[in-house]
């Protein structure tokens, strides 16, 4: 019970991220925490199946990793030839969240390859924080690293301010609590701040509705920080014009009566459902909808549902759902040289590690962290890497996502939609009603909603 509770905490706390669909891929080889890496064998030999990576490059960003003489001891973790980072994660928790790990494992590789971080190789620390450990793992990283880059922990709520305490720079691949997300010394590569959120989901579904509904119905795991989510999206909603009829909190740790629900919902004629939590529990709920021949109009899930097992469980039984990302869906990566590259990168480098939108988000980190300490080179000090992460104007990890900027606290406007068929996930053109052109997002500014007191 306690192992599905915690999967439930984090797969709804990731809503709040703002893009952190998870997608199940083979697992990677059993790593002991706190184990470290420098450079390995592995990757293209530069045959027929050589990529751009073998430049050093990533999707539209240039020499990313090189050989250089970048030196001196300028920092805590930095030395002439090496630069040590951590990246914090719950894979100790059964698994959780290991395809951060993962990603990073593969990047690090990767990049030392191509010689560093100008000549400097990456020497990467497995943080485990195995849910219940984040202190303790950041207050080795403290003592031993020079950053923390693309983690992501459940429980980040550092209530002894032990980082920020020891002054350890982070660019994060997410973070969840209000603390963590309001913190010092960071810079975020998907900004996530706490009076503002992205509801593109919300603008497309007014959108398919322009005359306006009630029966809006909301579903949440009844846990506190995403009830505090919950109270953010219902405002959001109300703003829009939607009448909010049915709110219900269910057991984190998941239900037996879904079918319950399921009449609940039709005998309430909600139209409009948004669920947090949980793939599993949606496609249970998905199936109870099937047994009582009735779905809302609309279903809104936020990126997590983009997942390998609730396309398997649910392709062909879910009702019209609007998934909503800021990422390039994976199904069409031959239309974007990034997310082509982190499917490459993984395939050399990991090729039993998980691929997932969580894992991308991890990326996206450590290219930001590879461009600012790039910058600095020789002056590599916590200041200059976070004044030269955050000087990163229209960020998109390569061209992973849509663009955002990271030396702010302003959500990205921009969104697509992806919707459920009985063939797996689709990009839903009409629901995102694309304004970059010939791109896939919409970004409209309006799509960023002011949820503050």
């Amino acid at each position: 019970m306690t192992n599905t509770r915690a999967r439930s905490a984090l797969l709804a706390l990731l809503l709040i991220t703002a893009a952190c669909g998870r997608d199940d891929g083979e697992t990677a080889p059993e790593t002991d925490d706190e184990t470290t890496t420098t450079a390995a064998d592995g990757g293209d030999d530069g045959g027929e199946d050589a990529t751009a990576l073998d430049a050093g490059g990533f999707g539209d960003l240039e020499a990313v990793c090189q050989d250089g003489d970048a030196s001196g001891a300028t920092a805590q973790g930095v030395t002439d030839t090496e630069i040590s980072v951590a990246t914090i994660s719950d894979k100790g928790f059964d698994g959780l969240n290991k395809e951060i790990y993962d990603t990073a494992l593969a990047f690090t590789e990767w990049c030392n390859e191509q010689g560093g971080i100008l000549g400097r190789e990456i020497v990467l620390t497995d943080a485990d924080a195995a849910l219940s450990n984040y202190e303790p793992v950041v207050q080795d990283a403290c003592e031993r690293d020079f950053a923390l880059v693309g983690g992501g922990a459940v429980i980040d709520d550092d209530v002894n301010n032990v980082r920020v305490g020891c002054e350890l720079p982070s660019i994060p691949g997410y973070v969840v609590s209000e603390t963590a997300r309001v913190a010092d010394l960071q810079v975020q590569p998907v900004p996530n701040p706490l009076d503002r959120i992205g509801a593109g989901r919300y603008q497309a579904a007014k959108a398919l509705f322009p005359d306006g509904i009630g029966k809006f119905g909301i579903m949440t795991s009844d846990f506190a920080s995403v009830l505090f989510v919950r109270d953010q999206l219902v405002n959001t909603a109300e703003d829009l014009g939607f009448t909010v009829d049915y709110t219900l909190n269910y057991a984190p740790a998941g239900e037996t009566g879904w079918d319950n629900f399921a009449r609940d919902i039709k005998d309430q004629g909600i139209k409009i459902l948004e669920f947090i939590g949980q793939p599993a529990n949606m496609a249970a709920l998905d199936q109870a909808f099937e047994n009582a021949g009735y779905r809302p109009d609309l279903v809104l899930l936020s990126s997590n549902f983009y997942d390998e097992t609730y396309k398997a469980a649910s392709a062909g039984v879910a009702g019209r759902t609007f998934i909503q990302s800021l990422y390039h869906p994976l199904e069409l990566a031959d239309d974007s040289k990034g997310t082509q590259d982190y499917l490459d990168l993984m395939a050399q480098y990991n090729p039993g590690g998980k691929v997932a939108q969580l894992g991308q988000q991890t990326l996206s980190a450590f290219l930001l962290f590879a461009q600012a300490a790039t910058e600095c080179g020789s002056d590599l000090t916590s200041a200059c890497l976070l004044d030269a992460a955050a000087s990163q104007e229209e960020w998109t990890g390569g061209g992973m996502h849509a663009p955002q900027s990271p030396g702010n606290t302003e959500p990205s406007p921009c969104f697509l939609v992806l919707g459920l068929g009985a063939d797996g996930f689709e990009y839903d053109e009409e629901a995102t009603r694309p304004t970059d052109g010939d791109g896939l997002y919409n970004c409209d500014p309006e799509n960023v909603s002011d949820v503050s007191d």
